[in-house]
């Protein structure tokens, strides 16, 4: 039953899994099995986050900049998709290139807002491709080339499978 498969799940996030606390983290975000929480969700996304959870890291970062606390924290979002991002999370680097690109949370700073829709689009994101390109036109030459050879650099982190993965 649903009850046991969240009980199981609770066992597991209790003894300091990862993946189980990321698990509830989504259950309690999308009211599969428990009812829709919030504030759960975020409490399950940041221990795991906290643990090496690359798609916790991401989905924390999200509650945050949605104001999961009652207004949006894009500070502690960038960190969050900052840290995703170095692990290859595609939509936390578009995420943070955004953050990036407006100056929200972080610093504005085009070369590394082209540098991030850089890392998404090389992994597939055809928008991530278009802003890319949206934000090199209003670089100069010289910062573009720099942020081009710091994109072509860029290798993602290897992430823990124990926090990943479920054995």
């Amino acid at each position: 039953t649903a009850d046991d498969v969240v009980f199981s799940f609770q066992r597991a996030a209790d003894a300091g899994s990862a993946p189980a606390q990321y698990r509830l983290g989504a259950m309690y975000r999308e009211g599969r099995g428990v009812e829709r929480n919030a504030l759960m969700a975020m409490k399950h996304f940041q221990a795991a986050a906290e643990a090496g959870n690359a798609r916790a890291m991401h989905n924390a970062a999200v509650l945050l900049a949605e104001g999961v606390n009652g207004s949006p924290d894009y500070a502690g979002a960038g960190e969050w998709f900052k840290k995703a991002s170095e692990f290859g999370i595609r939509d936390s680097q578009y995420n943070l290139a955004i953050l990036y690109a407006r100056g929200l949370g972080v610093g504005q700073d085009l070369m590394a807002s082209y540098a991030w829709f850089a890392a998404a689009a090389a992994s597939g994101d055809e928008d991530a491709a278009k802003k890319r390109d949206e934000v090199g036109a209003r670089l100069s030459a010289d910062k573009l080339q720099q942020a081009k050879a710091a994109a072509q650099a860029w290798k993602p982190k290897t992430p823990d499978p124990a926090a990943n993965e479920v054995a």
